[in-house]
């Protein structure tokens, strides 16, 4: 643990508050010694901050997507420095989970669902807590090592379940919590209760359930639908018989009491009509384990009594609503539970917090609304408008590192030069001035001034116009994407971006050239046109065929198929043979003459399943004066350096793909 500064006390300051002062300063210390590990963790998707000195848990901002850390917590816990790590990770899942969710469409209202389930019903908030706790365990050994792992065990060995014998609970909560420690501690069974094995060996035998259910890449809605479907029907039946049992240990003390085997009537009355004795012996009665721990709910009817003394329709005999409610039944057990797991991040924060994200979200209500208009309106999804969108603000926000430019205006600026370039410069005459560059006509000066005029237009100007030059021309673009398999992730993920990246940037170079085009003698026109191959008919047909035009409807279709990576086959080769089968005699002619540039870029992550036949329609091509180039995605993709030689290349990195793409199309644009 790094040095910490030490707060001195001060005459004015109470003791318990420097030890806050000193407790904050230290979980601050934690934070920043960790901050690189934590922030490559979350991979920029979650900001990471020390926690407020008032806030002495963890706390989320659900609109900034940001975690607040007290590691305190966690050490007040008696947990190492080590497992508060851990820990640490675990709560980022959490936080991962609700994002994801309000990510999704009517997200909010899915979230409000489940916050308001978790409120209401603590045998509910206990299930889906320990089901969550497995999820983010996974998540956490999935994402970081071995170690991690082992140090997990260890956790749930030695701080959180060193005993593993749950008899003394009520079967509802033996269950939730054996669910999770013998979901995460393997070949150690739990004791518990006849029913509640019955019920855990039920869930197992579910095929693929937990797996699926508890799958890090597992949506957190399709979590609550699987939960909801298989775990909280075993949850509500043991509670049901729990509850049943609380009522028959009731009746048994009744009439124990009147038949003078059990305490004074009058005592108990009293504890019945006192709240806070009720729950102090409340408490008493449930240390005591085995069937004496039914008598816990037992005085909370009584409280429940006087305090609204309202009835339940149906429940036959007058019975209060502290005497149905689970909540209060099992009070007693649900704050031992709690006492010894709490909740890192308590629901009052969640509500806060999700109070927060909505009032900011109001805002964004009608942009939405107005996106959905515009959507329709161009025949897209709102989804994949928004999608698409987030894309080119995240292009945007992608820096050449070698330059310190975004890449994107990298891109413009070449176009500008382009297009300067094509502009002749020269100077032109304007009409006389008072005062210029050039003494036109010396004669007219002397009269002038001879006859008291001081200031004689004698003199010319000049100024630079744009004359039409002789450059002209057309480029073509090719993008051939990859939709096998194989591409399914961060892969397809930048290769989508990539293309989005060509489609962005080449719409904006034609408007260019078509707002130019008047002072050119004969105007460059750029076109583009998109292929994918996934193994079917289809690969020999663009996604988007070669034009000019670049709406942003058609931008965002395409976009949508790249989103298709089910593929089972490199087939290449069949979009390179479409491409050439296009190169008719004028075509030849025109690239030949100069007059026409075609650019083809492929995008593979594999070997194609017929090398031969990609080299073929590569030495068509290039003999036709083609630019044909292969990039492999990732060290899978190096066959492209032989396949596609000598044009090939492999980003290993597959982030830098659009920065690559984008150096590419400077190259080979440059010279237009």
């Amino acid at each position: 643990m790094e040095q910490l500064d030490i707060i001195e006390v001060k005459k004015e300051e109470k003791p318990d508050e420097v030890a806050k002062q000193n407790e904050h300063a230290e979980a601050v210390a934690l934070v920043e010694k960790h901050r690189d590990f934590f922030e490559h963790y979350a991979k920029g998707k979650i900001k990471i901050e020390p926690a407020p000195k008032e806030i002495p848990t963890f706390a989320f901002n659900l609109e900034k997507n940001t975690i607040y850390i007290n590691s305190m917590f966690y050490k007040n816990l008696g947990f190492s420095e080590e497992k508060t790590v851990f820990a640490t990770l675990h709560e980022i899942e959490h936080l991962a989970e609700k994002i994801q969710i309000l990510s999704e469409e009517g997200g909010e209202k899915k979230f409000d669902k489940w916050l308001q389930r978790i409120k209401k019903s603590k045998a509910f908030s206990l299930m889906d807590n320990c089901v969550a706790d497995i999820r983010e365990n996974r998540a956490v050994i999935s994402k970081t090592n071995v170690g991690m792992g082992e140090l997990e065990t260890k956790t749930y060995k030695e701080d959180l379940f060193p005993e593993i014998d749950f008899t003394s609970q009520s079967r509802h909560i033996q269950f939730s919590q054996a669910l999770l420690r013998e979901a995460r501690v393997s070949g150690e069974l739990c004791t518990v209760s006849p029913e509640v094995r019955l019920a855990l060996d039920e869930v197992a035998k579910v095929k693929g359930l937990m797996e699926i259910m508890t799958n890090p890449e597992t949506p957190m809605s399709m979590r609550l639908r699987l939960q909801d479907k298989y775990i909280w029907p075993k949850v509500e039946a043991l509670l049901e018989k729990d509850i049943e049992d609380k009522k028959k240990q009731k009746e048994q003390d009744k009439k124990e009491k009147g038949d003078g085997k059990g305490e004074p009537s009058e005592q108990g009355d009293k504890e019945e009509g006192q709240e806070g004795e009720g729950e102090g012996q409340e408490g008493k009665e449930g240390e005591k384990g085995g069937d004496k721990k039914s008598q816990k709910g037992k005085k909370s009817g009584g409280e429940g009594e006087k305090k609204d003394g309202e009835k339940i329709e149906g429940s036959g005999g007058g019975e209060t609503k502290d005497e149905t409610d689970p909540n209060k039944i099992f009070a007693d057990e649900y704050a031992k539970v709690e006492k010894k797991f709490p909740e890192a991040v308590p629901l009052e924060e969640i509500e806060k917090a999700f109070k927060e994200y909505k009032e900011a979200q109001k805002g964004k209500d009608s942009k939405d609304k107005a996106d959905e208009d515009y959507a329709k309106k161009i025949g897209v999804e709102k989804k994949d408008l928004q999608d698409y969108r987030k894309i080119v603000e995240d292009l945007e926000k992608i820096v050449n590192p070698e330059t310190d430019v975004g890449i994107i205006e990298e891109l413009k600026n070449l176009f500008s030069r382009i297009i300067s370039k094509r502009l002749k410069l020269a100077q032109a005459p304007k009409y006389p001035v008072d005062e210029g560059d050039e003494l036109v006509d010396p004669a007219q000066l002397v009269a002038d001034v001879k006859s008291g005029n001081l200031q004689p237009k004698v003199w010319e100007d000049t100024e630079i116009k744009e004359k039409k030059g002789e450059r002209f021309g057309e480029v073509e673009i090719t993008l051939v994407c990859d939709r096998s398999g194989s591409m399914a992730g961060q892969k397809a993920e930048e290769q989508r971006k990539s293309a989005v990246l060509v489609m962005e940037v080449l719409k904006e170079f034609a408007e260019l050239c078509e707002a130019e085009k008047r002072n050119i003698d004969k105007p460059l026109e750029v076109k583009s046109e998109i292929y994918s191959f996934a193994g079917s008919s289809e690969d020999k047909k663009p996604i988007k065929v070669m034009s000019s035009e670049l709406g942003e409807g058609e931008r965002i279709k395409v976009f949508k198929t790249l989103c298709d990576t089910t593929g089972p086959r490199t087939t290449d080769y069949d979009c390179l043979e479409a491409i050439g089968n296009v190169l008719d005699d004028k075509i030849k002619i025109r690239i030949k003459i100069g007059e026409l540039k075609k650019i083809v870029i492929v995008f593979t992550d594999g070997e194609s399943n017929n090398p031969g036949a990609v080299q073929v329609q590569l030495k068509n091509l290039r003999d036709n004066g083609v630019i044909a180039i292969g990039v492999g995605i990732t060290s899978e993709g190096a066959p492209v350096l032989s396949t596609y030689a000598p044009n090939a290349l492999v980003v290993e990195d597959v982030s830098k793909l659009p920065i690559i793409l984008g150096e590419l199309l400077r190259e080979h644009l440059k010279d237009l």
